[in-house]
């Protein structure tokens, strides 16, 4: 491969873009602005942006000049025979980013006599593909392509997409950072919760700090290399399976964990070519709501909670670890708090709610 010197016009067309790239907001906003700049850039067809999990067989792919009827036609096809494309498993099996060719690979020949190029390529009327990946987790290739005909592409044109490279690249993540705080900043405001990530088959890649003590509150546990609790995984595994990723991700409904698990649900987002979402949330219930309510600090909370479940004053100060003196003296406030004067009344009133 070979290295040429942007001239003053190609430098000044790839400053453009990557100054109007820093103005996108988001992913799509992003992927759209690129392509549109590699079509001006560089003689092609089209350009496109590609999402995958080639192992996962999933992807997100959109193109510029846009063609949704061969992007409906194409898209199972590619979807099916993408490892045939050995700029695909290239990049998928190195993490290179930099911009690579077709031919740096195969022969027209060699490619003509591949599936992918017959069943797609050829009606498309593409012989020649370059591309240029973007930092992605393992096992997945997200990047720019542009494709061409019989006329290939030249060192200038590598050399465009990567002086692009470093630029597109910084631009992405600072985007997905972006979105990522957005959805963050969602989930933070539900009361409770603990974040997870999964693959195609429910098992945790990786989860938030505080899954321990959702294991120790509930008995839920969510653990790295292990498969999501039922019935957690069969409803994660039909709504990855059916998710179109040419659409947006939708929130599933929840799905309660367990009888034992009182008040504990997950949900879950699919991405559209995975590690999918996963969060489980604890619900606050009616009772700990009122007994807040009434004034009462988080200590009392839990020994109104615990009147409420039964047993006798030592019995309690046992379970929480307290003196029974100091019990005694929590649940003059809970009485006071709940208007009562006596423990039966009181046992009625919490367990009412």
């Amino acid at each position: 491969m070979g290295h040429s010197q942007l001239n003053e016009h190609d430098a000044a067309g790839v400053l453009s873009l990557v100054e109007a790239v820093g103005d996108a907001t988001t992913v799509d906003d992003y992927a759209t602005i690129t392509m549109k700049g590699l079509v001006e850039l560089i003689p092609c067809i089209d350009a496109s942006y590609n999402e995958m999990n080639p192992r996962a067989n999933r992807i997100r792919w959109t193109a510029f000049p846009t063609q949704p009827d061969l992007m409906e036609e194409f898209v199972p096809v590619f979807k099916r025979l993408m490892l045939q494309n050995p700029l695909v498993r290239h990049f998928e099996d190195t993490g290179d980013t930099r911009a690579m060719m077709w031919s740096d690979f195969l022969s027209l020949d060699e490619l003509h006599e591949t599936d992918l190029y017959q069943e797609m390529f050829r009606p498309l009327g593409i012989d020649s593909q370059m591309a240029v990946t973007l930092p992605a987790p393992p096992g997945t290739v997200v990047g720019f392509a542009v494709n061409s005909g019989t006329g290939g592409f030249t060192e200038r044109d590598r050399t465009i997409m990567n002086t692009l490279r470093p630029h597109l690249g910084h631009a992405y993540r600072t985007i997905q950072l972006r979105e990522e705080l957005s959805i963050a900043r969602e989930t933070i405001r539900a009361k409770g919760w603990t974040g997870a990530l999964a693959d195609e088959s429910g098992e945790v890649q990786a989860v938030t700090e505080d899954a321990d003590e959702l294991e120790n509150t509930t008995g839920v546990a969510l653990t790295p290399g292990e498969l999501l609790p039922e019935p957690l995984r069969t409803s994660f595994t039909t709504g990855v399976g059916s998710y179109d990723s040419s659409q947006p991700a939708v929130r599933s409904p929840s799905t309660r964990l367990s009888e034992e698990a009182n008040g504990v649900a997950g949900w879950h987002v699919p991405g559209p070519i995975g590690p999918h979402v996963v969060m489980v949330e604890t619900h606050v219930d009616a009772s700990t709501t009122r007994l807040k309510e009434a004034g009462l600090s988080a200590r009392q909370i839990e020994v109104a909670l615990q009147l409420s479940e039964g047993g006798t004053n030592a019995v309690i100060a046992q379970r929480l670890g307290i003196a029974e003196g100091t019990l005694r003296k929590h649940l003059e406030r809970v009485y006071r708090a709940l208007g009562v004067t006596d423990r039966a009344s009181a046992i009625a009133s919490i367990r009412g709610w």
